[in-house]
């Protein structure tokens, strides 16, 4: 649990705010295309939970197993925002204020990507962010 709070304080942009994840989806469906993205998150959320569970099957990658399995949920949560842009088309106007800012903001985007690679970090963001929206 203190490795997950110590990285979101890594992930936060120059004004001390956490990534937003919505975002950086939104981000990647501009710059690659709608169909590329969720062909990579939906492969990639396959490919991690199931190679996730079968090393979890076995005892000596247990540890293994558990780690790629919790970060296929991460691209989980990032699948099912790329269905919900991809479906209102609304990827590139959640990225227009930031487009004149085009390689400063693809920069910044791109190394805070990292956070994927953090169990539940992307679910834990994404539902802080949600809940802070609705409310």
């Amino acid at each position: 649990m203190t490795f997950l709070l110590l990285s979101l304080i890594f992930v936060q942009d120059h004004e001390g705010r956490l990534i937003n994840i919505r975002r950086l989806v939104a981000w990647d469906i501009t710059l690659h295309g709608a169909r590329f993205i969720l062909v990579e998150f939906g492969l990639g959320t396959a490919a991690l939970i199931v190679f996730g569970y079968w090393l979890m099957s076995t005892i000596t990658n247990l540890f293994l197993g558990l780690y790629i399995f919790l970060v296929g949920i991460n691209y989980l949560v990032l699948l099912v925002y790329a269905a919900i842009i991809s479906s209102l088309g609304s990827a590139r106007g959640e990225v227009d204020p930031e487009l004149a800012h085009d390689k400063r903001f693809v920069r910044k985007y791109g190394s805070q990507q990292l956070l994927i690679l953090i169990p539940f970090a992307v679910l834990v963001v994404t539902l802080i962010q949600e809940i802070t929206r609705i409310a």
